[in-house]
């Protein structure tokens, strides 16, 4: 994941709080104009303080993991939970009952 990708997911996250660059960067303790550029994909670096501040005034976590590594086991248990609660129950299979002179 690139500098880019997190811009773009914080820029996502931050219109999904309704949030403006200017309340998200005072309740992170940084510029608007470096809200502006993070989002821009303008930012060459962005420390990590600052970062994990952004992401935690739009409900956003950074999460490591092993490089080249898709999904963690929590991210496959969220996307189960999700299916099994918009699935349909399985419909229960129907007993059969043979008459006695259908029994083998």
């Amino acid at each position: 994941m690139t500098l880019t990708d997190l811009g773009n997911a914080f820029k996502a996250a931050r219109l999904n709080h309704r949030l403006t660059q200017a309340d998200a960067a005072q309740a992170a303790g940084v510029s608007t104009l470096l809200v502006s550029q993070f989002e821009r994909g303008a930012l060459r670096e962005v420390g990590a303080v600052k970062l994990l501040s952004l992401f935690q005034v739009v409900g956003l976590e950074l999460v490591a993991r092993p490089a080249g590594q898709m999904r963690t086991l929590d991210d496959i248990a969220r996307e189960l939970d999700a299916s099994d609660a918009t699935a349909d129950p399985a419909p229960l299979p129907k007993r059969v009952r043979r008459s006695r002179a259908e029994r083998p």
